[in-house]
This record gives C-alpha cells, structure tokens and sequence, in this order.
C-alpha cells in the first residue's frame, strides 16, 4: 500500500473529538516509512487544519466528502461546489421545513439564526429529559462547533456572500421523523447527492462529488494507483472510498452495514482502530480485530 485513506469523526477522532497520541504516532510512522497519509471527511478544510494541528498531524486532506483537495502545503488541488442554484433551493427547502443545516464554504461555515437557537432549545430539552453520558457528549460537541471562529451566523441563506463556494450542507435533528422526511426527499433529487455521516444528519453536495471520486483523483495526482491504496471509515459516507480503496476497511464501531461491505475490520476508534490498521499495513499483515478488545466504542 502507498496511500491511507482516513475518515475523521468516528474513525481518527475518538469521543471527544481528538486525534489520539496513538493515532498520530502511527501517522508519522507511516510518513517516516513513505506511506501517504491523507483525512477524508465531511467536515471543512479549515476545519480539519484546526483539529489537525491540535492533533500534531499533517497530511492532505479531502474536505466536505471530497468537494475538496488539499495538499499537505495547504494548495487547493481540486473543488466542486454546487451549483448556486441548486443550492439555494436545497438551504430554502430545510429553512421551509425549520430543519437546522450548515453550509460548508471556503469562507467557513454559514448556519441560519433561527435553526441555531431552535437546536440549542431542543437539546437542552432532551437534556433535561434523558440525560446520560452520550446525550451530554453530543451537546458539548455541539455547543462547541457554534464557537468556531469560522463559523457564520445568517438570518436566511440570502446572506451567504455571493462569492462562497458552497461544497456541501448538512441537516441536522434530533427529530427521527424529520430526518426521515429529509433524508428521503433529497434521495430522490437528481441535482445534488445526499449522504449520511451520523445518526442524526443528512448533507448535500454536488452530484459528482464522493469521498471515492475524490479519493481516485488524489491518487491519480500522486501517480498511484487505486489499488495501492487503503481506507478506513464507520459511516455511510464513507461507502465509496471503501469500495473504491484496493483496500476498504470498517472501523470496529462503524455500521453494520458498513462492516459488511468492508475488506477488514479494524478496532474501534476509542480503541485507536487507525493505529491499528495503518500498523498492520506497515507489517505487510491483514487488518483484523484482536481477540481480546474493548466492545461499545463509539
């Protein structure tokens, strides 16, 4: 193998949204030892720089579920957003349906006021009903990601500047009914592909546009080939990098459905599953699970 391929949230990241030591000592072992390293991942690219550097890593890295390239440099190598169009139908269909969604540019993330605070209402409601470790887990997070500095608060999509590439908008609720009127409708729309990368989200982005699409254009522009590559994710959108990858691995917490896709399975990421994977690549062995592991990692 000659390129790894990792997701990030639920595969590199563990549950409190960090690169582990363990993960990041196997990136830089594969790097020493020629192995190129990239993240693949729905968030946006200044993101993933900032949880980069938190995590003392540096690699390229696809962005908004492969919307984006960027070299290890910084260097934009390709993008393609959605048609504006296209995407202001999407943003005024969920602002109609007062369903919360980020939209992903290269100017950050633009969100609408009124969602923002509607979620913030919910989820301090649900906290208050059902509380318990991953409940509040998950609104930490939350709460967290609206303090980004690059995060952008709008009264309506109208306000996105003209100028922002718009590469991917994600829904969220907590609301299953309304996730599935979402989920459901954007599936059979032709102008954009709808992904799932959490229990609680659906994303948008350009027909085109796919971790794997993305993932093969990577390779291509470091002349290797598809199947002298590797990938590892726990999510539905990680579907086509790892049918695409010569090698597709599941994370040990990843999707059932996932995991029946997959070549291998690794451990899981509160396990540091990537470490795993990218040691046994290294070793020349297949990717598997120890007898004796953690169960329930998320």
């Amino acid at each position: 193998m000659k390129l790894f391929a990792t997701d990030l949230d639920g595969t590199l990241l563990n549950r409190d949204s960090q690169i582990s030591p363990e993960n990041a000592a196997a990136i830089h072992k594969a790097q020493q030892e020629g192995l190129k390293v990239t993240i693949a991942t729905g968030r946006v690219y200044s993101d993933v720089l900032t949880i980069s550097s938190e995590g003392g890593i540096n690699t390229p890295v696809i962005g908004s579920n492969g919307a984006t390239i960027h070299d290890a440099n910084g260097e934009r190598l390709f993008h393609l957003p959605l048609e504006r169009e296209t995407a202001a139908s999407v943003m005024q269909w969920l602002e109609d349906h007062h369903i919360y969604y980020e939209a992903s540019t290269q100017q950050g993330i633009y969100a609408p006021i009124s969602s923002h605070e509607a979620m913030l209402a919910e989820m301090d409601r649900i906290l208050g009903s059902s509380p318990g470790e991953d409940i509040e887990r998950l609104i930490r997070a939350v709460k967290k990601h609206y303090d980004k500095k690059d995060y952008h608060s709008v009264h309506t999509h109208q306000e996105i500047p003209s100028e922002a590439y718009i590469y991917n908008i994600m829904a969220f609720s907590l609301d299953p009914a309304q996730l599935q009127q979402g989920r459901e409708y954007f599936a059979s729309r032709s102008d954009v592909a709808m992904v799932v990368s959490s229990e609680h989200n659906f994303e948008m982005q350009h027909p085109d546009v796919s971790k794997g699409n993305a993932l093969t254009k990577l390779a291509e522009h470091l002349n290797i080939s598809m199947q002298d590559t590797a990938a590892i994710g726990d999510n539905f959108n990680d579907v086509s990098m790892l049918k695409m990858a010569g090698l597709g691995i599941a994370m040990g917490n990843a999707e059932p459905e996932i995991k029946a896709l997959a070549n291998a399975i690794s451990l899981t990421n509160v396990e540091h599953g990537v470490a795993h994977a990218i040691q046994c690549v290294l070793e020349g062995k297949p990717v598997s699970r120890p007898e004796t592991v953690i169960e329930g990692g998320q």
